[in-house]
């Protein structure tokens, strides 16, 4: 320690000790029993710890509920696809078949089953299902504001 930091810190017992003096000539013995009521700085590492943590842990939680929000709408589309392939009856498969016949329409899109529509996700070759390296941060967030 330097010579300044030494007084300062005898400065400080210094005055420590003449208030301690005084409040013992009002109080007592009891002056020197209560503790100092000092209010010290937070711990702002340990606070930035603390927020990051539940920052990264909301964003799991999120994640996880995105998740299965979307294996629920998988399936409800499932059953959707179903539904209306087990509506369709023999007369309107028989016209559908006529009408390949007749118009010039892709394989593609006579393929796809009726009622589904064709999006530009379709377009572009890709969907969220079909990427192996799952949802980038960009795929997250449009999803969160859709809701």
């Amino acid at each position: 320690m330097d010579l300044g930091t030494e007084n300062r810190l005898a400065a400080l017992l210094l005055e420590e000790a003449r208030r301690l003096r005084m409040q013992v000539e009002k109080e007592g013995v009891h002056a020197y029993l209560q503790k100092p009521n000092v209010r010290h700085r937070p711990n702002s590492r340990f606070l930035a710890a603390t927020v990051l943590g539940v920052h990264q842990a909301n964003r799991v939680v999120e994640v996880n509920e995105m998740w299965r929000a979307r294996e629920k709408e998988l399936e409800l589309e499932l059953k959707m696809k179903t539904r209306t392939n087990g509506r369709i009856d023999s007369r309107s498969q028989k016209r559908k078949n006529d009408s390949r016949d007749q118009s010039p329409v892709s394989k593609t899109q006579r393929d796809r089953p009726y009622g589904a529509s064709f999006s530009s996700r379709d377009s572009q070759g890709s969907s969220y299902s079909d990427r192996g390296d799952g949802l980038g941060d960009d795929e997250i967030e449009e999803f969160l504001r859709s809701r």
